[in-house]
């Protein structure tokens, strides 16, 4: 009686572990919530969503995330400033030093141009 007893309690903790990690196994992002609270749901589910995401995010937060152009029309900015900076000067900068200075924010950027005299 007692193994039985065991054996149950073994089994039904090991299936509720499994059940417990595949529950946890999901992701959640910011991304994810902003597309949620531009399909207009309810607001249970965002407030469940934001729950579980740790934090709910602004409205600014979501249309730069919703909107990735600005990002493309930033780095399109920032390589047309570097060929109008090396057009007349004998510095050119390789590919992968655009890609190091693309990947930078704005502040340390301008500051590592100047810092060269490339700005």
């Amino acid at each position: 009686m007692k193994l039985l007893v065991n054996a149950v309690v073994s089994l039904t903790a090991l299936f509720s572990l499994n059940a417990l990690a595949s529950n946890n196994s999901y992701v959640y992002s910011n991304i994810e919530y902003c597309q949620l609270q531009s399909q207009a749901v309810a607001s249970s589910q965002l407030d469940a969503y934001a729950r579980k995401l740790g934090f709910a995010p602004g409205v600014n937060e979501c249309r730069s995330l919703l909107q990735p152009q600005f990002t493309a029309q930033g780095e399109l900015e920032l390589s047309q400033q570097l060929r109008q900076l090396q057009r007349g000067s004998v510095i050119r900068l390789n590919k992968r030093a655009e890609q190091k200075l693309a990947a930078l924010p704005a502040a340390e950027r301008a500051e590592v141009l100047k810092r060269f005299g490339l700005r």
